[in-house]
C-alpha cells in the first residue's frame, strides 16, 4: 500500500501562521469578505487587505521613518507598476549604473530593486533594519493614501501614482488572481471577480477610492505627489520620463537630452 503523501504546502503567500496574537484579534475584529487569492479580504480604514498582508500594513504603519530624500512608487495592483519600478530606478540611479551591460536590472527584478513597504519590507520582518540603503531611497506600496505611514504624509519625500485603466486593471486582475490561487480552490470566475470589483472587494480596493486619494493629493501637494496614467505614459514617454526627472530633482542634462 502507498504511503499517504502530506498535503502540499501552501505557498508563503498564502500562508498566517506567523501572525502575532495581538494581530490576529485585531484582524479577526475586521469586516472579512471572501478573497480572490487568499480565504479572506480584511476591511481596513476603508480598503481591502489580505490577511497575511494585513501584518505588513500594521508594521509599516508603526514602524516606518520616510526620510526628505525618500522616493515612494504607488499604484493599485495590476496597473503597471513593475514597468515603473524598472523606469524609476534606471532613472534615478542612472549615475551610480552608467553601463548598462552591467546594469543591476539585468541580474535583479525590478520588486527587488524597489521592494513594497507592505508586501516584502515589513511582512519579511517587523522591524527591518533600512541603515544600509543608499539615498534617494526607493520603495513602493499598494496602500492608500489614508493608510500610508505618518512620516511619509508629513516629511518631504516624493510620491509618484500610477493608475491605469479600470477595465484593464481589472482584467489583469483576474487572470493574475487565478495563477495564484490555490488548485483545491479552483478558478475565481470572471462573473464572481467582476461583481467583487464593482463592489470595492478587490486588492487594495475600492480602486476608485485609491485612485482618487492620490489624485486629490497631487492637486494640493504638487511638490510631493506626481500623478501619472499608465496609458498617457505609454503613448508619450519621453514627454513624461522628463517630466518624472524634474519632479525627482534629477533632471536630464543637455547631454542627455
Amino acid at each position: 500500500m502507498a504511503t499517504p503523501q502530506p498535503p502540499p504546502a501552501l505557498p508563503q503567500y498564502l500562508q498566517e501562521h506567523e501572525f502575532s496574537q495581538e494581530n490576529r484579534d485585531f484582524i479577526s475584529s475586521l469586516p472579512t469578505e471572501k478573497g480572490w487569492v487568499s480565504n479572506h479580504l480584511h476591511q481596513y480604514q476603508g480598503f481591502w487587505h489580505a490577511t497575511r498582508h494585513m501584518q505588513g500594513v500594521l508594521a509599516c504603519q508603526k514602524h516606518f521613518q520616510a526620510l526628505d530624500t525618500d522616493i515612494l512608487l504607488v499604484s493599485t495592483p495590476k496597473s503597471g507598476t513593475t514597468w515603473l519600478k524598472a523606469i524609476l530606478f534606471a532613472l534615478v540611479k542612472r549615475a551610480q549604473h552608467p553601463d548598462p551591460q552591467q546594469h543591476l536590472l539585468i541580474t535583479n527584478i525590478p520588486h527587488v530593486l524597489v521592494p513594497f513597504l507592505e508586501l516584502n519590507v515589513y511582512m519579511e520582518k517587523e522591524v527591518p533594519d533600512l541603515t544600509a540603503l543608499t539615498p534617494p531611497r526607493l520603495f513602493s506600496t499598494h496602500l492608500p493614501y489614508v493608510s500610508l505611514p505618518d512620516s511619509v504624509k508629513h516629511s518631504a519625500c516624493k510620491v509618484v501614482y500610477l493608475c491605469r485603466d479600470p477595465k484593464d486593471t481589472f482584467v489583469s486582475l483576474w487572470h493574475f488572481a487565478n495563477k495564484l490561487r490555490a488548485k483545491s480552490r479552483g478558478t475565481i470566475s470572471l462573473e464572481e471577480a467582476f461583481d467583487k470589483f464593482c463592489k470595492g472587494v478587490s486588492l487594495d480596493g475600492p480602486l476608485w477610492d485609491h485612485v482618487l486619494g492620490y489624485w486629490k493629493e497631487s492637486l494640493e501637494r504638487p511638490e510631493k505627489v506626481m500623478f501619472f496614467k499608465f496609458e498617457e505614459m505609454k503613448e508619450e514617454p519621453t514627454l513624461h520620463l522628463r517630466r518624472l526627472a524634474e519632479f525627482l530633482g534629477c533632471p536630464f542634462s543637455p547631454e542627455e537630452r
